[in-house]
């Protein structure tokens, strides 16, 4: 096997020494982070922290020289490792987007409950700040990793799926955590929890956009206390524990 251009093509893996992640093959279920070696059973911690080095590696390199202009050698010089052991690992380049475009999310939403965390038992008018303060963050890697990602997702189909499902998966971080929260009764809050985490990933995807076009600037005042009203339309009341919503205890 040729380190820097690659593996021969099967698993998904191009020929070419630019990995080129509009390409691929039809995708397999998505692996989760905590999964092992394709084909091995559950994973020891080596095996955990080899995948999650691979993931974060990759994470850093696609974001400083773009999907096509990084080599599998660099991502696998970057973890300390051969490119064997990423061919090891992920039967594809969108598997490996995917997943890290899936840790990365995770972190923006640890930083998010972050922010709620400070003020305590939040109300829904600290929750607005908390959330127009976001559409006003500095562009930043993760939003170039999952800008890039959603680019290819239109002209490649395994891509789509793969990253499709990563953001899935953040919906349903979304909806696992509106069940724990409390909410006005008979609000949508309380009672379609589908709905309201559809929206908020449609809220944190539309920020990402806000800050590539370098918008910040124009956000309006008014945008916190139209995200308050909305925040009460939805069910959130002052004093409730909307800190869960975006992964905080609850």
């Amino acid at each position: 096997m040729d380190e820097a251009s690659g593996a021969d093509g099967a698993g998904g893996w191009g020929p070419d020494e630019v990995v080129d992640l509009r390409a691929g093959a039809p995708a397999p279920a998505p692996a989760s982070v905590a999964a092992g070696p394709i084909g091995d059973g559950p994973p020891t911690d080596v095996e955990s922290d080899t995948r999650a080095r691979l993931v974060r590696a990759a994470a850093e390199v696609f974001t400083e020289k773009g999907y096509t202009g990084t080599r599998v050698v660099d991502i696998a010089r970057r973890a300390g490792f051969t490119s064997g052991a990423l061919y090891g690992y992920f039967d594809s380049r969108a598997a490996l987007l995917a997943e890290a475009i899936a840790v990365e999310s995770d972190r923006l939403l640890a930083a998010i409950s972050d922010g709620l965390g400070e003020v305590g038992l939040p109300m829904a008018s600290e929750t607005a700040e908390t959330l127009a303060q976001f559409v006003s963050f500095d562009f930043s890697a993760t939003d170039q990793l999952l800008l890039d990602g959603l680019a290819i997702c239109p002209r490649e189909a395994e891509a789509q799926v793969r990253i499709g499902g990563a953001l899935r998966r953040l919906a349903g971080q979304f909806e696992d955590r509106l069940r724990d929260s409390r909410a006005r009764p008979g609000s949508h809050l309380e009672s379609d929890h589908t709905s309201v985490s559809f929206l908020l990933l449609v809220f944190l995807l539309g920020s990402t956009a806000v800050r590539a076009a370098g918008l910040q600037d124009v956000v309006p005042d008014g945008l916190e206390p139209l995200l308050e009203s909305l925040l009460g339309h939805l069910g959130v009341e002052d004093g409730a524990d909307v800190e869960g919503l975006f992964g905080g205890p609850a």
